[in-house]
């Protein structure tokens, strides 16, 4: 899968807009349901950087249907990796990051590294994708967002 990932399209943080962005989580928990994601063809869908860190993080214990499916779900003809400054595992990096894009976003997203993803959605006015209903697909949450216009979903319906 790094071969794959390492020929994608790559988007800097101050040059994307209007993306929807997974959560890895997302990514997975559709890929073992085998829901298809047709409804995302015409779309400029991706991950971030630091999604894709922790997707390989894990892609050892997937089976290799799953990985068969990511693979083609990274094929997606407008799929990018969003390049943030963060990588999974620093606390301090993840902390500054979510801080330097608002100060207030730590308090509703406690922790920072499920708040990174947020934080690259309000920074390119993407969507973003989740299946974490304990820290980011909360209606709290969804109010904080609001005054950026972002949306937080838990399934493709959306479309």
């Amino acid at each position: 899968m790094k071969e794959l990932l390492q020929n994608i399209k790559r988007i800097k943080l101050d040059d994307a807009k209007n993306l929807i962005l997974f959560d890895t989580c997302f990514v997975i928990s559709i890929l073992e349901h085998h829901k298809h994601l047709d409804k995302l063809k015409d779309k400029n869908v991706g991950l971030t950087s630091f999604n894709v860190e922790e997707l390989l993080h894990v892609e050892h214990k997937l089976s290799h249907e799953d990985k068969t499916l990511i693979r083609k779900f990274l094929k997606h003809p407008n799929f990018s990796i969003l390049e943030i400054p963060v990588h999974p595992g620093n606390w301090k990096e993840e902390v500054d990051f979510v801080s330097s894009v608002d100060k207030g976003l730590l308090k509703e997203v406690h922790d920072p590294s499920d708040a990174v993803l947020i934080a690259a959605a309000i920074k390119t006015r993407s969507t973003v994708l989740t299946k974490d209903k304990h820290h980011l697909f909360t209606c709290v949450l969804e109010s904080f967002l609001k005054k950026y216009s972002i949306a937080i979903y838990k399934d493709l319906n959306f479309i």
